[in-house]
């Protein structure tokens, strides 16, 4: 896909595999630093939304947060993320809709 994505003229990177505790952080990050922020508060209350520790598909290695020429792929207008759209089911890739930059193998 990266390849393709290349040709296209893409540059995508991003991040994909978080430990645990890399994903609290993120938690902490996005929900707030309490131990309610972190464990209990609801993902959709987080800004951006964020995964209990221990339910990320980031921490199964199984998502990645796409980067396209340098940039965060932050809207679905975003010329990166229309490629995306169009190509990465044929690699096994879903966009959760909420997320324009987050991309896992069932979209969540």
């Amino acid at each position: 896909m990266i390849g393709a994505a290349a040709a296209d003229g893409f540059t995508f990177t991003g991040q994909g595999y978080r430990s645990p505790e890399q994903q609290i952080a993120v938690r902490r990050t996005n929900c707030g630093p309490s131990q309610y922020d972190v464990y209990q508060m609801p993902p959709n209350d987080c800004h951006p939304p964020t995964a209990y520790p221990g339910t990320s598909m980031h921490e199964q290695g199984l998502a990645i947060d796409f980067i396209a020429n340098g940039s965060l792929i932050s809207s679905h207008s975003d010329p990166a993320w229309q490629w995306l759209n169009t190509h990465a089911a044929t690699y096994g890739f879903y966009n959760l809709p909420s997320e324009p930059w987050h991309w896992s193998v069932n979209g969540t």
